[in-house]
């Protein structure tokens, strides 16, 4: 009985049925209250009858009884229609687990409470939707990403294990080969979490002056461009303090300079400059090396992409990425200012 009453329709059926047969058993205390007794006076010196019109209580009883099974069936057919929309997004549920995961309610008609509950039941698969769509594309880049580098350390592996007469020159040989891939293999792991994490989750901002931060990061970029000659020159007012999120702002310039240095000939420069207009925040990259061809502007910013450059196919999508969470975007021009390099732009709304 106790599992019966937990039943929605169940206790929606008992609520209407005494909505609509308690008016039917009041008017039938009334009828039966208000029976009019009769008082006749004998002749003859005989004693008083009372006598009471009871005529209409009979047909009045039959008929009360009579609806109960009525008023029990049009309850049950009411709460039926009313918890029809629940049942349906319970099917679909149970379809959706057992065979298809892109099917959706959908329902548009039905109780306010209901359809809003139906809506918000098709936001959360198209949620869990995306997520498992993420999830997907990142073991598959994961995967198409670290297969070469490993594949680098096992050739290598090989082929000095394999030689005949192997002397110190060919083991450092083998050893450098190893770090470079190992080096490769670990930034690309790095750039695969970064990337990961920014599809998961929003920005958190806070204060930070862009000066400083570029300022930092030109820095350490300056450190590996060194060997190659290769001079950075910034160019930026005193300060420029805004809200914005710094740790994934300093990725993508990161990402900017890391680019720019890579592909700067040896004893070029690297032009970096900061502007602020309004609500916008704008910083651009300008190398001297060989460019970036107009059907390329866009598909560098594909992940795993290399036409137009050789490196490792994340590092500018992450940084668009970051750009268009901000606000903002990042663009690429070609050839630059004089005629050769390119211009990476990346934008930010403060």
């Amino acid at each position: 009985m106790t599992r019966l009453w937990r039943s929605l329709r169940v206790r929606l059926a008992t609520l209407g049925f005494l909505a609509i047969y308690t008016p039917t058993l009041l008017l039938l205390g009334v009828v039966l209250a208000t029976d009019t007794e009769v008082t006749s006076t004998a002749r003859n010196g005989q004693s008083p009858q009372v006598t009471s019109d009871v005529s209409h209580s009979g047909w009045t009883l039959g008929t009360v009884i009579a609806l109960a099974p009525a008023a029990a069936a049009l309850a049950w057919w009411w709460a039926g229609r009313a918890v029809r929309p629940l049942h349906q997004v319970r099917a679909v549920a149970e379809d959706i687990e057992a065979t298809d995961p892109g099917r959706r309610i959908g329902l548009r008609h039905g109780l306010t409470e209901v359809t809003a509950l139906a809506a918000s039941f098709d936001a959360m698969l198209d949620r869990l939707e995306a997520a498992a769509e993420t999830q997907r594309r990142l073991i598959e880049e994961t995967n198409h990403e670290l297969r070469l580098p490993l594949a680098v350390l096992m050739t290598n592996a090989e082929v000095v294990l394999a030689h005949p007469a192997p002397t110190e020159e060919v083991y450092r040989e083998g050893v450098h080969r190893s770090r470079a891939a190992a080096e490769r293999l670990q930034r690309t792991i790095e750039e695969l979490l970064i990337d990961a994490r920014g599809r998961a989750r929003g920005i958190t901002r806070s204060p930070a002056d862009l000066v400083r931060v570029i300022g930092d990061l030109v820095a350490d970029a300056g450190l590996l461009a060194a060997p190659r000659r290769v001079r950075l020159i910034v160019e930026a007012p005193e300060t420029v303090v805004c809200r914005v999120e710094e740790s994934t702002v300093r990725r993508a310039v990161a990402n900017l300079l890391d680019n720019a240095v890579r592909h700067a000939p040896p004893g070029s420069s690297i032009d970096v400059h900061l502007e602020q207009s309004g609500p916008m925040a704008a910083i651009t990259v300008t190398d001297h090396g060989p460019g970036v061809p107009a059907e390329q502007h866009q598909r560098v910013f594909e992940r795993f992409r290399r036409d137009a450059r050789p490196g490792h196919g994340l590092g500018l999508p992450i940084a668009r990425q970051i750009a268009e969470a901000h606000g903002g975007e990042l663009t690429v021009t070609s050839p630059g200012p004089s005629g050769d390099g390119a211009v990476f732009r990346l934008t930010l709304r403060l």
